[in-house]
């Protein structure tokens, strides 16, 4: 239907990083279809007069400005878990009260302040969220950032686990992972509505971390669709949980990435599925249980929502 045509709503969950949200929202202006999302939610968790300047002067979308109520000294003590508070907040301001997102029907897309998309963002975007109805029912939901791919594809191949059919080009590969990729992703309304319904917010670590502890416990369905080729680039290399001076080498790895080129030739047809053995579905028994970060929960209180 028309709701993965370029109509995803997107939201932007910014703290108060102006330089970097400067060449965010250049990117997002530069993105083919942008005048014809439904809406842009910028939602704020401090009152940045440079950053409400930034947001207020955006006229290539329609724009709503919310404001998260940040407890201080979460944000002092424990920004992990000031982030993953502002994230649920937002979650639920989307899909309960925004006027423009409240009914919506399909997924709604999630950036940071700090996620520099490419021109075909929204035209892939719609690519994966159409492949999910079609062929990953069972997915929580996609992303842009890359899932396969990358320095070690060559490596599936001479394995035989990645099957690239005759004449698809290798750059247009999307892979069903079973992971959460925290970058450039998307949801609808039923994964809202399981997160809602789990020990989520009782998870004492980031956003991320705790789905990832929701797929683990079979709260979540473990699955996600991904490109080999990124269209998105993280361009923040500080924040709450890495910091310029601890930075190391496996951190930097994850954080610089190639994106698709700004000409690149956007070709709907050309995207397949791997059916190869390694993006096959498997339970991820493998993975040590996550519990948490076990610090907090002394700290904090169990509902801080």
């Amino acid at each position: 239907g028309n709701v993965h045509k370029g109509r995803v709503p997107i939201a932007v969950y910014v703290h108060d990083r102006p330089d970097l949200f400067a060449q965010v929202l250049v990117a997002l202006k530069g993105v083919r279809g942008i005048e014809r999302v439904p809406v842009l939610v910028i939602s704020m968790d401090s009152v940045s007069r440079r950053m409400l300047a930034l947001a207020e002067a955006i006229r290539f979308a329609p724009v709503r400005i919310v404001f998260h109520p940040v407890r201080q000294d979460m944000v002092s003590e424990e920004p992990v878990l000031a982030i993953k508070n502002h994230w649920w907040w937002l979650q639920v301001a989307l899909w309960r009260h925004v006027r423009e997102t409240r009914e919506h029907t399909g997924s709604i897309a999630l950036l940071e302040e700090d996620h520099l998309v490419t021109p075909d963002f929204l035209q892939v975007m719609g690519v994966l969220l159409r492949m999910q109805d079609s062929d990953c029912p069972q997915c929580w939901g996609v992303c842009v950032r890359y899932g396969c791919g990358g320095k070690d594809d060559h490596l599936l191949d001479q394995k035989q686990k990645s099957v690239q059919p005759p004449g698809q080009d290798r750059l247009a590969k999307v892979c069903r992972i079973h992971a959460v990729i925290n970058t450039g992703i998307a949801f609808n309304r039923d994964t809202f509505e399981r997160i809602e319904r789990s020990d989520f917010l009782d998870f004492m670590n980031g956003w991320d971390w705790s789905l990832f502890h929701l797929l683990q416990t079979l709260q979540l369905p473990d699955m996600m669709l991904a490109p080999s080729l990124s269209r998105i680039r993280n361009i923040g290399t500080a924040g709450a949980t890495v910091s310029e001076a601890d930075l190391q080498l496996h951190i930097i790895s994850q954080l610089q990435y190639d994106a698709a080129p700004a000409n690149i030739k956007f070709d709907e047809d050309a995207f397949w599925i791997d059916t190869g053995e390694a993006m096959a579905y498997t339970p991820p028994c493998w993975e040590p249980l996550n519990l948490g970060l076990v610090e907090f929960v002394s700290k904090t209180p169990q509902n801080y929502s």
